[in-house]
């Protein structure tokens, strides 16, 4: 959408996909320039996916221990929107079975018009499929998608 005034292009809505690790918190820093530079919308996401297999402690304890890492990274998030000087709507998404299918609609649901997401995350099969959420999005997304390294 161009700007009636300058004729530039701009995003309205990003999203920005956090999963605590070291490159997803460098993609939401780039979201929050870019949401500055257009005057856009910041949104941050975090998913919480359901465990494939049954996990030590119980599955509340999994989810209750899994918000409560959200919530510090999305102060994290926080912080930095608050350093560029705009404002942030985090969300945490808990029991997803397709962090990709819950980012995806996620965006589409808040008309997000760009995500944002880091190469690889803290998921423990990262090790088997590395980078897997940042290429199903790029494949799948009807927005535009920035990787973050």
């Amino acid at each position: 959408m161009a700007s009636p005034s300058t004729g530039k292009r701009g995003f309205t809505r990003v999203v920005v996909a956090v999963d605590g690790s070291e490159v997803s918190l460098r993609a939401a820093e780039h979201a929050a320039h870019i949401a500055k530079q257009d005057g856009a919308e910041l949104l941050a996401l975090h998913v919480v996916p359901a465990p494939q297999f049954e996990v030590q402690g119980g599955l509340a304890d999994n989810y209750a221990n899994a918000r409560r890492n959200a919530k510090k990274w999305m102060k994290e998030v926080e912080d930095m929107a608050a350093r560029n000087g705009i404002g942030v709507k985090t969300e945490i998404v808990v029991g997803a079975y397709s962090v990709v299918d819950a980012i995806l609609g996620y965006a589409e649901t808040m008309k997000a018009d760009l995500i944002v997401t880091g190469t690889r995350g803290t998921t423990p099969s990262r090790r088997i499929l590395v980078g897997s959420v940042a290429s199903g999005l790029v494949e799948y997304s009807g927005c535009a998608v920035l990787v973050i390294r």
